[in-house]
């Protein structure tokens, strides 16, 4: 009982430092399942155009892609229809695959760059997956060996206006302290990293992480920053994610925060200031669980009447689970000034 107190408690304070955030709408999640999309390891997504999107999963054992068609209601932008195309890529050079994470397109040359955690690179492929033999130059301190194990590259987003890529690791490098997670906290700073279109490092900024909100770590326990999504005028949008599974499946919780930072060109601050897009927790329920590990972020479709939408996809780990409680392959619409209560902190 006084755990569910102090967790309403809790609840209640983040509700309120959440509600002045940015005016979107969070529509309900749409289970991939009823368009008869397999259930993945969907972990990153971004957008190709004219309705198609290049999603990347985190266990495939070939290097590349899937390509998802996406439908959204012209008003309200719930997603309407999703058709996976098949998966496009090569024979991986690594056992396992290069466990990709992020993903971003770049429309003038067509390329797919996708992120990969299993060898810390950031390489391009053609829209048919094969290798387009060109890559970002990782300096070495955001190297395979500076990473802990499986928070490595999670984000990367493509801003075309600037021509810029932004990336940066899931937790803390080890040269920047402990891992965080549940007792282990302090001021933890990831290393924002751009890139030009040459592949060259630019600027490399300090973005600071929240607390975890569990108390402690369950069976299953992953906390970070999972996705960047290039909102315009040198906006970005980055998707903080801590999922904690404990021993008792039904207590698990995924909580989920999209933060709004402004990096500047040639500046160097020792924080960027984040400011609240939107926030929500999911949960385990024994019927119509919710529960969501959204890992990919990015732009939607346009509306009818020029909002904006962005779509969250969830990655289930392959339904990871029993028959009675299991994560869902999720997609899920953010419109821009929905005109409700915003977006809501828990689901």
């Amino acid at each position: 009982m006084r755990r569910r107190c102090l967790f309403v408690v809790a609840l209640c304070a983040l509700s309120v430092a959440w509600a002045w955030a940015q005016d979107v709408e969070l529509l309900p999640p749409r289970d991939l399942g009823r368009w008869d999309v397999p259930s993945g390891n969907y972990s990153g997504i971004t957008p190709l155009g004219g309705g198609c999107y290049a999603v990347v999963s985190d266990k495939e054992t070939r290097d590349g892609f899937f390509v998802f068609r996406v439908v959204q209601d012209s008003l309200t932008g719930q997603v309407t229809d999703v058709r996976n195309e098949g998966f496009r890529g090569v024979e991986s050079a690594l056992k396992g695959g290069r466990d990709a994470e992020g993903v971003a397109f770049t429309p003038d040359d067509s390329l797919v760059w996708v992120g990969g955690e299993a060898d810390q690179r950031i390489m391009a492929y053609q829209l048919d997956g094969t290798m387009a033999g060109r890559e970002l130059y990782v300096p070495p301190f955001l190297g395979r060996t500076a990473i802990y194990p499986n928070y490595g590259f999670e984000a990367l987003g493509y801003d075309s206006v600037a021509g810029l890529f932004w990336t940066m690791p899931e937790n803390v490098l080890k040269a920047d302290g402990q891992a965080v997670e549940p007792g282990v906290v302090h001021r933890a700073g990831l290393r924002l990293q751009s890139f030009g279109k040459d592949g060259h490092p630019r600027t490399s900024h300090t973005y600071m992480l929240d607390a975890p909100q569990s108390g402690m770590r369950g069976r299953q326990y992953a906390f970070g920053a999972v996705a960047i999504c290039p909102a315009g005028d040198g906006r970005l949008w980055v998707m903080e994610r801590e999922i904690n599974v404990p021993k008792r499946r039904l207590r698990s919780r995924v909580y989920t925060k999209i933060y709004e930072v402004v990096p500047r060109e040639g500046l160097m601050p020792d924080t960027l200031e984040k400011r609240p897009v939107a926030a929500f927790v999911t949960r385990m329920r024994l019927f119509r669980p919710k529960l969501a590990n959204y890992e990919g972020l990015c732009e939607g479709a346009r509306l009818a009447d020029g909002r904006r939408t962005w779509l969250l996809l969830s990655d289930s780990q392959g339904r990871y689970g029993n028959k009675l409680c299991h994560l869902r392959d999720w997609i899920r619409v953010m419109v821009q000034g929905g005109g409700g209560e915003g977006a809501p902190f828990d689901d």
